[in-house]
């Protein structure tokens, strides 16, 4: 990551004692060099002894040896119920919302956040009182190409029922060419940037409004406009 991808993260002294949901912005596809970049540097500064956490689909989780290595450095069962869980142990937890649609958006898209239509780790923070910490990533899209999510093949397919996944990206990649489908390739050589803000929190909301979908996405709105702002400026 220091030379390969020159990578830079800024801004961890923003991160507050105690709980805290950790949110990014997801890009890179499977290889996720953001993600990455993100943890190495989280390491050096906190230490391994810091409780952090890192929700991650069951698809990773299920590769033979990637899964438990992945446990042993503290990736979990992406769910609420883990995420609550371990926020009320005042741990950290670090959640990319936009999952596969945001690791997997097209090329075209490479600068924009994409969360879809999830809420969930509002009602999160919300449910357990736990301040938001945005993170936000550029550079880590131009790993590869991605021509199409292919969200319309991966309905034919049925694959959210099968695997929890909404798409079917094609994409331009080494050393394959063409990637078909959710799978490891080599990223390119490419420069990531990451910064962290400052916590965002809403004093005057409690637990019960984790049921108010109104509350809930407004929200969420507020925190994609905050990242998409910091995203904007960190690809200037």
């Amino acid at each position: 990551f220091e030379h390969y991808h020159q990578a830079s993260v800024e801004g961890l002294e923003h991160i507050p004692r105690g709980r805290a949901l950790v949110v990014g912005n997801h890009s890179g596809g499977t290889m996720s060099p953001d993600m990455f970049a993100l943890m190495l540097a989280w390491w050096r500064h906190f230490g391994v002894e810091e409780p952090a956490y890192a929700l991650a689909h069951d698809l990773a989780l299920r590769v033979p040896g990637l899964g438990k290595l992945m446990r042993k450095v503290g990736a979990v069962n992406a769910s609420q119920a883990n995420a609550t869980e371990l926020l009320r142990r005042d741990a950290k937890v670090l959640v990319y919302p936009g999952g596969d649609i945001d690791a997997y958006r097209p090329w075209s898209r490479r600068h924009e956040i994409v969360f879809g239509e999830r809420v969930g780790f509002i009602r999160v923070a919300l449910r357990t009182g736990s301040p938001i910490v945005p993170v936000v990533a550029a550079g880590s899209h131009d790993a590869l190409r991605v021509l199409t999510d292919g969200r319309a093949i991966a309905q034919k397919l049925r694959l959210d029922r099968l695997a929890r996944v909404d798409v079917f990206p094609i994409a331009l990649c080494l050393p394959w060419g063409l990637l078909l489908g959710p799978n490891f390739y080599l990223p390119l050589p490419v420069n990531v940037r990451i910064r962290v803000l400052p916590p965002m929190q809403w004093p005057s909301l409690g637990p019960e409004d984790a049921d108010d979908d109104a509350v809930v996405r407004r929200c969420r709105d507020e925190v994609l406009e905050r990242m998409q702002t910091a995203l904007d400026e960190l690809v200037r």
